[in-house]
């Protein structure tokens, strides 16, 4: 997502990303990765619950399907902060507080689609 901020921040609105980690597991991640984009972490997962973010007691094998694809990419996952089991999403969510996307994986390494994303961004903020 980070190569959508311009396009985010032009439609006024921010890419803020949220984590299941502790604090200092947050502030790790932002020094490593060089996030300028505000980090926020929830070690509870209250807000992950809150918007339905799945979290199975087991993986489901397409997520053993897209680690080897990442992998032939040169991707690597050298750490697991947090609850390894925490699916993640994606959300539009405007300044007045309508969710104008909202894009749950349904597994590990089931991404949304950002163009799509900051597209309904950009609709929303255009009005």
């Amino acid at each position: 997502m980070r190569d959508y901020v311009p396009r985010i921040h032009a439609a006024g609105g921010e890419l803020v990303i949220l984590g299941n980690g502790t604090a200092k597991q947050a502030a790790w991640f932002v020094e490593d990765y060089g996030m300028t984009t505000p980090v926020l972490t929830d070690p509870e997962l209250r807000s992950h619950a809150i918007v339905g973010a799945r979290r199975p007691w087991l993986p489901d094998p397409r997520t053993l399907i897209r680690a080897v694809a990442a992998m032939r990419k040169g991707f690597r996952q050298t750490k697991v902060l947090g609850s390894a089991r925490q699916i993640g999403g994606l959300f539009v969510i405007t300044a007045d507080g309508r969710m104008t996307y909202r894009y749950l994986s349904r597994y590990a390494g089931d991404h949304p689609n950002p163009d799509v994303a900051v597209r309904e961004l950009e609709k929303a903020a255009a009005g």
